[in-house]
């Protein structure tokens, strides 16, 4: 298949590397001055640009679209609306959301084991699970467009790297070096992330809520907020979302409320 990516940014360059070592891709990465013979040539085009950038893009393009050409683009907060002029010029469209952090153009993380999140087109539908599962993702078809899927992958996403910036300034309080303090957190948040896809939610939750044990939260409050009275509030707005996890996961009500009672302290 011959693939043109349009778009060097994060995304692009993501699914440009993760589709390298696959010989059964022709793929080719242009940014703002893509060629039109580029998109002639194209059995598929992924637009990999920003949000606004998308509709404008695909207007460009339409044109010089190949009879039977996909075009895909890679936003999870938008529909397929953007790409109506590529539909009427006959291509099948859809969109393909990688369920991946990708915080550097620089550095790419695999996505093996990965989701992609797609939509669209029976035919974009195929080309996207083809360039999925040749970068070792698997696909999930859902509605990539409604804005609840994207909150949940904001939150997930977004939460976990502020959770980690949290967590990091605590453990710097009580003697780590800041990178020493980011590999750890790193590290355990790989292992959550590793738990949930293993065992699901709610049992990969682990730690004293869980258990029950209010003793020991009292003491994390007790340290927090003598470090600092943020950390703290931070701490005490996730602890009823914990709570809630752990009453799924079998805490008994009274252990809950015991546990609850102490933000109220």
């Amino acid at each position: 298949m011959k693939l043109l990516i349009i778009g060097r940014g994060r995304v692009g360059n993501a699914l440009r590397r993760n589709l390298e070592p696959n010989a059964s891709f022709e793929t080719v990465i242009e940014g703002r001055r893509w060629n039109a013979s580029g998109v002639r040539a194209a059995d598929a085009v992924v637009l990999a640009v920003p949000d606004d950038s998308i509709e404008t893009l695909a207007n460009a393009i339409a044109p010089h679209l190949k009879r039977g050409a996909t075009v895909l683009h890679c936003a999870g907060a938008r529909g397929t609306d953007e790409l109506r002029a590529c539909q009427a010029q006959g291509a099948a469209v859809g969109v393909m959301h990688p369920l991946v952090s990708l915080p550097s153009r620089r550095r790419s993380p695999s996505f093996l084991g990965m989701t992609f999140c797609v939509h669209g087109s029976r035919r974009a539908i195929s080309t996207s699970r083809r360039i999925a599962e040749a970068s070792g993702a698997v696909v999930v078809v859902a509605q990539t467009g409604d804005p609840g899927y994207h909150a949940a992958a904001a939150l997930a996403a977004n939460g976990a790297a502020a959770l980690a910036f949290v967590s990091v300034q605590v453990l710097e309080r009580v003697g780590f070096d800041k990178r020493a303090a980011e590999r750890a957190i790193g590290g355990l948040l790989r292992s959550v992330g590793d738990n949930v896809q293993r065992l699901g939610v709610p049992d990969s939750l682990t730690g004293p809520i869980a258990r029950g044990d209010a003793t020991t939260v009292e003491r994390h409050r007790d340290a927090l907020r003598a470090m600092n009275r943020s950390v703290l509030s931070t701490y005490d707005a996730l602890l009823p979302v914990i709570v809630s996890c752990a009453r799924a996961a079998g805490l008994t009500r009274s252990k809950a409320s015991k546990i609850l009672r102490l933000t109220k302290l």
